[in-house]
Protein backbone atom coordinates (compact mmCIF):
# COMPACT_ATOMS: atom_id res chain seq x y z
CA UNK A 1 0.00 0.00 0.00
CA UNK A 2 1.08 3.18 0.05
CA UNK A 3 2.62 4.79 3.01
CA UNK A 4 0.18 6.52 5.11
CA UNK A 5 0.06 8.84 7.28
CA UNK A 6 -1.55 8.09 10.51
CA UNK A 7 -2.16 10.41 13.72
CA UNK A 8 -4.29 8.74 16.80
CA UNK A 9 -5.04 10.22 19.52
CA UNK A 10 -5.11 9.04 23.25
CA UNK A 11 -2.58 6.15 21.84
CA UNK A 12 -0.19 5.47 24.59
CA UNK A 13 -2.31 2.99 26.12
CA UNK A 14 -5.59 0.59 25.50
CA UNK A 15 -6.80 1.25 21.92
CA UNK A 16 -5.39 3.72 20.91
CA UNK A 17 -1.68 2.03 21.22
CA UNK A 18 -3.30 -1.53 19.88
CA UNK A 19 -4.32 0.34 16.63
CA UNK A 20 -0.90 2.19 16.34
CA UNK A 21 0.93 -1.13 16.63
CA UNK A 22 -1.43 -2.77 14.24
CA UNK A 23 -1.13 0.09 11.41
CA UNK A 24 2.62 0.01 11.68
CA UNK A 25 3.01 -3.46 11.05
CA UNK A 26 1.05 -2.60 8.03
CA UNK A 27 3.70 0.11 7.08
CA UNK A 28 1.70 2.96 7.89
CA UNK A 29 3.51 5.61 9.55
CA UNK A 30 1.84 6.70 12.70
CA UNK A 31 1.93 9.66 15.13
CA UNK A 32 0.87 8.84 18.65
CA UNK A 33 -0.48 11.41 20.88
CA UNK A 34 -0.88 11.72 24.56
CA UNK A 35 -1.03 14.13 27.56
CA UNK A 36 1.90 11.62 29.09
CA UNK A 37 4.99 12.99 27.75
CA UNK A 38 7.42 10.92 29.38
CA UNK A 39 5.25 7.71 28.39
CA UNK A 40 4.62 8.83 25.22
CA UNK A 41 8.74 9.35 24.48
CA UNK A 42 9.25 6.06 26.05
CA UNK A 43 6.25 3.71 24.40
CA UNK A 44 7.62 5.27 21.06
CA UNK A 45 11.09 4.46 21.42
CA UNK A 46 10.17 0.88 22.01
CA UNK A 47 7.98 1.09 19.23
CA UNK A 48 11.14 2.42 17.27
CA UNK A 49 13.27 -0.77 17.60
CA UNK A 50 10.65 -2.58 15.20
CA UNK A 51 8.93 0.24 13.49
CA UNK A 52 10.94 3.56 13.18
CA UNK A 53 8.06 5.12 11.33
CA UNK A 54 6.42 5.60 14.94
CA UNK A 55 6.23 9.41 16.13
CA UNK A 56 5.26 10.73 19.13
CA UNK A 57 3.90 14.33 19.69
CA UNK A 58 2.29 15.41 22.90
CA UNK A 59 -1.17 16.53 22.82
CA UNK A 60 -3.59 17.12 25.36
CA UNK A 61 -7.54 16.92 24.34
CA UNK A 62 -9.00 19.57 26.60
CA UNK A 63 -6.36 22.32 26.03
CA UNK A 64 -7.13 23.86 22.45
CA UNK A 65 -4.02 26.00 22.65
CA UNK A 66 -2.03 23.54 22.50
CA UNK A 67 -3.93 22.29 19.41
CA UNK A 68 -1.70 25.09 17.04
CA UNK A 69 1.52 23.48 18.11
CA UNK A 70 0.35 19.44 16.94
CA UNK A 71 -0.31 21.25 13.50
CA UNK A 72 2.41 23.28 12.89
CA UNK A 73 4.60 20.23 13.65
CA UNK A 74 2.68 17.38 11.63
CA UNK A 75 3.07 20.24 8.64
CA UNK A 76 6.37 20.72 9.29
CA UNK A 77 7.67 17.17 9.18
CA UNK A 78 4.95 15.52 7.22
CA UNK A 79 3.44 18.45 4.93
CA UNK A 80 -0.27 16.23 5.10
CA UNK A 81 -2.03 13.93 7.11
CA UNK A 82 -3.89 11.17 5.43
CA UNK A 83 -5.81 9.75 8.70
CA UNK A 84 -6.90 11.51 11.84
CA UNK A 85 -8.00 8.83 14.11
CA UNK A 86 -10.16 10.68 17.05
CA UNK A 87 -9.73 7.85 19.87
CA UNK A 88 -8.74 10.12 23.14
CA UNK A 89 -12.10 9.74 25.38
CA UNK A 90 -12.82 9.61 29.09
CA UNK A 91 -15.54 8.09 31.41
CA UNK A 92 -15.06 10.71 33.97
CA UNK A 93 -12.54 13.10 35.27
CA UNK A 94 -13.07 12.36 39.13
CA UNK A 95 -14.11 10.03 41.46
CA UNK A 96 -18.11 10.46 40.72
CA UNK A 97 -21.46 9.46 39.52
CA UNK A 98 -19.90 8.46 36.53
CA UNK A 99 -18.07 5.99 37.96
CA UNK A 100 -19.44 2.84 39.59
CA UNK A 101 -21.89 0.30 38.45
CA UNK A 102 -22.17 -0.08 34.71
CA UNK A 103 -26.06 -0.14 34.77
CA UNK A 104 -26.21 2.95 37.02
CA UNK A 105 -28.74 5.62 36.00
CA UNK A 106 -26.88 8.98 36.28
CA UNK A 107 -29.41 11.75 35.10
CA UNK A 108 -30.03 13.09 38.50
CA UNK A 109 -27.10 11.60 40.26
CA UNK A 110 -24.05 13.10 37.89
CA UNK A 111 -22.14 16.14 38.36
CA UNK A 112 -22.76 18.71 35.71
CA UNK A 113 -18.88 19.80 36.42
CA UNK A 114 -18.06 16.40 35.71
CA UNK A 115 -20.15 15.94 32.54
CA UNK A 116 -18.64 19.62 31.39
CA UNK A 117 -15.06 18.23 31.84
CA UNK A 118 -16.24 14.94 29.53
CA UNK A 119 -17.70 16.91 26.85
CA UNK A 120 -14.22 18.69 26.92
CA UNK A 121 -12.28 16.01 26.00
CA UNK A 122 -14.71 13.87 24.16
CA UNK A 123 -16.54 16.13 21.94
CA UNK A 124 -15.15 20.03 22.36
CA UNK A 125 -11.39 18.49 22.30
CA UNK A 126 -12.42 16.15 18.99
CA UNK A 127 -14.38 18.98 17.45
CA UNK A 128 -11.43 21.39 17.60
CA UNK A 129 -8.61 18.77 17.02
CA UNK A 130 -10.37 18.15 13.56
CA UNK A 131 -10.74 21.64 12.76
CA UNK A 132 -7.41 22.45 13.30
CA UNK A 133 -6.01 19.41 11.42
CA UNK A 134 -8.14 20.00 8.46
CA UNK A 135 -6.06 21.92 5.99
CA UNK A 136 -3.84 18.66 6.56
CA UNK A 137 -6.26 16.20 5.72
CA UNK A 138 -7.22 18.14 2.55
CA UNK A 139 -2.96 17.56 1.53
CA UNK A 140 -3.97 13.82 1.11
CA UNK A 141 -5.24 12.43 -1.56
CA UNK A 142 -7.44 10.51 0.52
CA UNK A 143 -7.99 11.76 3.72
CA UNK A 144 -10.51 9.95 6.38
CA UNK A 145 -11.77 10.90 9.95
CA UNK A 146 -12.53 8.13 11.83
CA UNK A 147 -14.21 8.94 14.93
CA UNK A 148 -14.63 6.56 17.86
CA UNK A 149 -18.22 6.41 19.25
CA UNK A 150 -19.84 3.67 21.18
CA UNK A 151 -23.14 1.74 21.45
CA UNK A 152 -23.92 3.58 24.51
CA UNK A 153 -24.06 7.03 22.27
CA UNK A 154 -26.57 4.97 19.95
CA UNK A 155 -30.20 7.12 20.50
CA UNK A 156 -31.90 4.18 19.39
CA UNK A 157 -30.43 1.47 21.20
CA UNK A 158 -30.63 3.74 24.45
CA UNK A 159 -34.89 4.07 23.87
CA UNK A 160 -35.15 0.43 23.19
CA UNK A 161 -35.54 -1.83 26.10
CA UNK A 162 -34.94 -5.18 24.46
CA UNK A 163 -31.13 -3.22 22.95
CA UNK A 164 -28.29 -4.78 25.23
CA UNK A 165 -27.10 -1.49 26.64
CA UNK A 166 -30.83 -0.01 27.30
CA UNK A 167 -29.96 0.23 31.51
CA UNK A 168 -26.34 1.57 31.05
CA UNK A 169 -27.34 5.01 31.55
CA UNK A 170 -24.40 7.02 32.72
CA UNK A 171 -25.80 10.17 31.08
CA UNK A 172 -22.01 11.72 30.98
CA UNK A 173 -19.80 9.52 29.12
CA UNK A 174 -23.35 8.35 26.72
CA UNK A 175 -24.25 11.55 25.80
CA UNK A 176 -20.80 12.71 24.56
CA UNK A 177 -20.70 9.45 22.69
CA UNK A 178 -23.90 10.80 21.18
CA UNK A 179 -22.66 14.17 20.18
CA UNK A 180 -19.56 12.38 18.29
CA UNK A 181 -22.37 10.71 16.52
CA UNK A 182 -23.86 14.18 15.26
CA UNK A 183 -20.67 15.64 14.48
CA UNK A 184 -19.71 12.69 12.24
CA UNK A 185 -23.23 13.34 10.62
CA UNK A 186 -22.42 17.07 10.14
CA UNK A 187 -18.56 16.79 9.26
CA UNK A 188 -19.85 13.83 6.45
CA UNK A 189 -22.10 16.00 4.68
CA UNK A 190 -19.64 18.98 5.06
CA UNK A 191 -17.03 17.04 3.36
CA UNK A 192 -19.24 14.81 0.90
CA UNK A 193 -17.91 16.56 -2.77
CA UNK A 194 -13.91 16.27 -0.79
CA UNK A 195 -11.60 13.36 -0.80
CA UNK A 196 -12.42 13.08 2.55
CA UNK A 197 -14.47 10.55 4.11
CA UNK A 198 -15.78 10.14 7.64
CA UNK A 199 -16.49 7.48 9.96
CA UNK A 200 -18.21 6.52 13.10
CA UNK A 201 -16.81 3.37 14.92
CA UNK A 202 -17.59 1.16 17.70
CA UNK A 203 -14.70 -0.81 19.09
CA UNK A 204 -17.62 -2.60 21.12
CA UNK A 205 -17.08 -3.92 24.84
CA UNK A 206 -13.13 -4.66 25.21
CA UNK A 207 -11.69 -5.42 27.74
CA UNK A 208 -9.63 -2.07 28.28
CA UNK A 209 -9.51 0.01 31.69
CA UNK A 210 -12.81 1.99 30.39
CA UNK A 211 -14.49 -1.44 29.89
CA UNK A 212 -12.77 -3.65 32.71
CA UNK A 213 -12.14 -6.82 32.71
CA UNK A 214 -15.80 -7.78 32.38
CA UNK A 215 -15.96 -7.20 28.16
CA UNK A 216 -16.43 -9.52 25.70
CA UNK A 217 -13.71 -8.13 23.12
CA UNK A 218 -9.53 -8.59 23.64
CA UNK A 219 -7.95 -5.25 22.96
CA UNK A 220 -6.64 -6.50 19.47
CA UNK A 221 -10.37 -7.25 18.23
CA UNK A 222 -11.39 -4.01 19.53
CA UNK A 223 -8.68 -1.50 18.07
CA UNK A 224 -9.05 -3.65 14.54
CA UNK A 225 -12.46 -1.40 13.59
CA UNK A 226 -9.98 1.35 13.66
CA UNK A 227 -7.38 -0.10 11.11
CA UNK A 228 -9.86 -1.55 8.77
CA UNK A 229 -11.55 1.98 8.65
CA UNK A 230 -8.10 3.45 8.08
CA UNK A 231 -6.87 1.36 5.51
CA UNK A 232 -9.16 -0.62 3.29
CA UNK A 233 -12.45 0.46 1.71
CA UNK A 234 -15.43 -0.03 3.89
CA UNK A 235 -18.84 1.17 3.88
CA UNK A 236 -18.81 4.84 4.93
CA UNK A 237 -22.36 5.80 5.55
CA UNK A 238 -23.49 4.70 9.15
CA UNK A 239 -22.42 3.70 12.31
CA UNK A 240 -20.41 0.51 12.48
CA UNK A 241 -18.80 -1.93 15.01
CA UNK A 242 -16.53 -4.70 15.05
CA UNK A 243 -16.73 -7.15 12.41
CA UNK A 244 -18.32 -3.98 9.93
CA UNK A 245 -21.86 -4.30 11.92
CA UNK A 246 -24.26 -1.69 11.46
CA UNK A 247 -25.56 0.31 14.78
CA UNK A 248 -29.22 2.30 14.53
CA UNK A 249 -27.62 6.23 15.41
Amino acid sequence: MTEKIVLITGATRGLGLEAAMQLLQQGATVILTGRDISKGNEITAKLQQNYPQADFMPLVMSEPAGMGTIYEQVKAKYGRLDVLINNAAVTSTRSSTETGERATNTILSMDIADVKSIFETNVWGLLQLTRTLLPLLQESPAGRIINMSSELGSMHYQSDLTSPVYHVKRFGYNSSKTMVNLITIYLRELLVNTAISVFAVSPGWVKTGMGTAAACLEVPEGANIMVRAALEDVPENGFFTHDWQAIPW
